[in-house]
């Protein structure tokens, strides 16, 4: 693990978002996938929502997505911390840990795995490929 970036989720105005950051963080969008680009199914009126982002400011990451019908966020469900791993053994390890007493909210499937903690943190865990 290199380093814990903030992952944050729109109800819709993820583009909008993060291009106001950009300008005010005088930074770079350098990813910018919607869910009809993505492997994600998701309902026609929810293809154009952002599946995927990020912004780098030097060396400042913001990640970020828009919810999906079915996952609409809250405030408190709103952002999580992304955790990208050199290494699939720790990412289970530390997956694991983090679920106990928590809660398993995606489980690890195609690299990515999701949960919140006994004090209600949510984490996302990926091992950099």
């Amino acid at each position: 693990m290199n380093t814990i970036i903030p992952y944050l989720v729109f109800p819709g105005v993820c583009k909008e978002a993060m291009t106001y950051y950009a300008s005010i963080f005088e930074g770079e969008i350098t990813t910018m996938i919607t869910f009809k680009e993505s492997p994600v199914p998701v309902p026609d009126t929810a293809g154009d929502r952002i599946y995927n982002s990020e912004l780098k400011v030097g060396n400042l990451v913001i990640k970020a997505s828009d919810d999906i019908p079915g996952y609409e966020v809250t405030p408190g469900s709103n952002f999580s911390l992304y955790l990208p791993f050199e290494s699939v053994e720790k990412k289970k390890f530390v997956f694991g840990k983090l679920c106990e007493e928590g809660k398993m909210l995606f489980p690890i499937e195609d690299n990515f795995g999701m949960c919140k903690d006994k004090y209600g943190i949510q984490w996302m865990v990926v091992t950099e490929r």
